[in-house]
């Protein structure tokens, strides 16, 4: 899905994952929950750009067949979702995962290219992965690119010790999520109190409880 926006502030993405509450409500699915294992996002930093036409294009495309027709098998190393993403199967590890195709990094790589004197305005189409197994990658002192909201307490009410790990596997606190806010908007006051309360209100909104429903910021800048 695409998103619009007219500054990095405004490209704060919240995903909400909410499970079917008639299946987790039955006996026996309390060891279940919702996950994210992972997710790329694309950013394309310029208006009226070719590089947002070429990916719709490969996003439009058909998934492939996983099915082996000749051996009459199924695909066991993966197979493409469509042109842009493409699911891998680690049949050790019992894990699929999401990777971007050769085809997407040609026109949004991973670390977009330096300015040279032959192309003096490269692409400033960007592909990153902000989820990865679970959890969320960062280059070394900077940043981390997603941060799980603190769901309700027991009690249903908004988490208030900012240091108490909340009800998620990622061990998220209410510290964590003001923190997050100040990595998008700036340190400060305001930045602190804006990721505590939005956290309150994403909560609340959602009814967070950390296990079939859960939410996630992403944070719309790159390094």
């Amino acid at each position: 899905r695409a998103v619009d926006s007219d500054s990095i502030e405004a490209g704060l993405l919240t995903l909400v994952l909410k499970g079917n509450a008639s299946y987790f409500g039955q006996t026996g699915t309390t060891a279940y929950g919702v996950e994210l294992e992972d997710l790329i996002t694309i950013h394309i930093m310029e208006p009226a750009t070719t590089a947002f036409d070429a990916v719709n294009t490969l996003l439009a495309q058909p998934p492939a067949d996983n099915y082996d027709n000749l051996a009459n098998i199924l695909a066991t190393e993966g197979y493409d979702l469509n042109g842009a993403f493409r699911f891998e199967i680690d049949r050790v590890e019992n894990r699929a995962y999401l990777e971007p195709t050769d085809s997407l990094l040609a026109l949004c790589p991973f670390n977009p290219p330096r300015p040279t004197l032959d192309t003096p305005f490269p692409t400033t189409c960007v592909t990153r992965r902000d989820v990865r197994f679970r959890g969320f990658p960062n280059r070394p002192g900077e940043y981390s690119t997603a941060m799980e909201v603190v769901p309700l307490d027991d009690d249903g009410e908004c988490e208030t010790d900012g240091a108490a790990p909340g009800k998620c596997d990622t061990g998220c606190t209410l510290d964590q999520n003001a923190r997050f806010m100040a990595t998008v908007l700036g340190d400060s006051t305001y930045a602190d109190g804006l990721g505590r309360t939005y956290s309150c209100l994403i909560a609340k909104k959602y009814k967070l409880d950390g296990r079939f429903r859960r939410a996630w910021w992403i944070n719309p800048s790159y390094e």
